[in-house]
């Protein structure tokens, strides 16, 4: 191979590897956290729960596997209804295995006014 011929091979090279980094890298920000999923449906029930309120907060606060087959996804969302603030706890119980929803459960835990 000649001097030019490696100078084009090593080129060739770092642009494919450059390539790589980059799908890899515009992958990794475009990709949506696990919950992102159980998370709208955890909007979708809490419009339909709560049909004359707005969601004006919604905060991700993690998830307990609480057997093989069953795992919750939990989130606080902040309510707003006319000025009054409602905080409602909402938890999704999923099946993991099957990638299923199972139920969601809502706990109001405070109001307040402006």
């Amino acid at each position: 191979m000649t001097h030019r011929g490696k100078r084009t091979f090593y080129k060739g090279a770092v642009f494919l590897m450059a390539l790589l980094f980059l799908s890899v890298s515009f992958n990794h920000v475009f990709a949506q956290p696990d919950y992102a999923k159980w998370g709208k449906a955890a909007v979708e029930e809490t419009d339909k729960n709560y049909p004359d309120y707005d969601l004006v907060n919604y905060d991700y606060q993690g998830k307990v596997a609480i057997a093989d087959n069953r795992e919750q996804y939990t989130f606080l969302f902040t309510m707003d209804q006319a000025g009054t603030k409602k905080n409602v706890r909402v938890y999704v119980l999923v099946n993991p295995e099957e990638d299923q929803l199972i139920e969601v459960q809502f706990e109001d835990i405070a109001s307040s006014s402006p």
